[in-house]
């Protein structure tokens, strides 16, 4: 068993390399359009059969960091 791919980044995207966390990264770096996403990561560029699961992915570390920003604002 090769412990070192168990703990790698589950990819999203095959084709480019893209994961759950690169996506999460360039959200909270300031990504607001899935179409900025898709320039800054390349995801979905290859085959495009990943569209549904990165979009997924972008909509909810979106929500993730409204409710993150929400809370930093003062009463």
């Amino acid at each position: 068993m090769d412990v070192a791919a168990l703990m790698r980044p589950r990819k999203l995207c095959l084709c480019k390399g893209v994961s759950r966390e690169d996506i999460a990264r360039v959200v909270r770096g300031g990504v607001r359009s899935f179409a900025e996403l898709v320039q800054k990561t390349q995801a979905t560029t290859g085959c495009g059969t990943c569209i549904d699961e990165v979009y997924a992915a972008f909509c909810q570390e979106r929500a993730s960091c409204e409710v993150t920003d929400q809370q930093q604002l003062p009463l």
